[in-house]
């Protein structure tokens, strides 16, 4: 060991070369962390853009008025499943379905009162297993192919300050409850491109605030692949998704 220190001390190119070294490994060193610490105040930065530009939707304290035509108008109900002879799943529904006279309604007076306007709003049902959602529309062609559908697309925008009407049928004896989290969850995406959820709690009237999403978190709702996964683990094949 002496005689590399005293080779070194002897030999000034070497030492140059090594000191050269240290110093640009010193150097990379801080640049890297620098450069870290940079990209970490440039994400909490983007992040703190991205909720102080959120949309946001917010349940109004109005009360039910049966002149005022709703922007939405869907229905909820549960559901039994059979197999058919193609190993198919076929959906069945109360007698009373159908028998709109029956229905109990729940409306929403639903603003964005957030910061920046939603360009699509997609209403999800959660209990994706024993429950259907739908607009009123669509209730008989479901019930007669034996389809199940869970979710609800509203394409147009809902700008800033905006309050839409949303009418939720259901019948009394219908189990459209979530043990585990709110029946409805909203999916919407802001005039920035960012996609957003909000749990719905219908029963009780609450409705969370929103946090963004993935895409895939995204696709969970508004496309069948969880619900078959959910449905192949009862031994089911195929399900018809509409």
């Amino acid at each position: 060991m002496k005689d590399i220190f005293s080779f070194i001390n002897n030999n000034a190119i070497v030492a140059s070369l090594i000191t050269l070294f240290i110093t640009t490994l010193i150097q990379m060193v801080f640049r890297n962390s620098d450069r870290k610490y940079n990209e970490k105040q440039e994400n909490e930065k983007e992040r703190k853009q991205q909720f102080l530009n959120k949309a946001e939707l917010h349940i109004e304290d109005k009360k039910w008025d049966s002149k005022e035509k709703p922007d939405i108008c869907l229905f909820m109900t549960d559901f039994k499943t059979s197999i058919n002879d193609k190993k198919d799943v076929e959906f069945h529904y109360s007698k009373e379905v159908l028998k709109k006279d029956k229905y109990k309604y729940l409306r929403f007076y639903i603003k964005n009162i957030g910061n920046a306007d939603i360009n699509e709003l997609n209403i999800c049902a959660t209990a994706q297993e024993n429950t259907m959602l739908c607009d009123v529309e669509s209730i008989k062609y479901i019930v007669d192919s034996k389809f199940v559908n869970y979710s609800y697309c509203y394409d147009r925008k809902i700008l800033k300050n905006d309050i839409i009407v949303i009418d939720i049928a259901y019948l009394e004896d219908s189990k459209i409850c979530n043990t585990f989290s709110g029946e409805l969850a909203l999916l919407f995406r802001n005039s920035y491109g960012n996609l957003y959820k909000q749990p719905f709690f219908i029963q009780q009237g609450n409705l969370y605030e929103p946090h963004m999403i993935s895409n895939k978190d995204y696709r969970i709702y508004t496309l069948p692949d969880i619900t078959l996964k959910c449905f192949k683990k009862l031994g089911y094949d195929k399900i018809n998704v509409i």
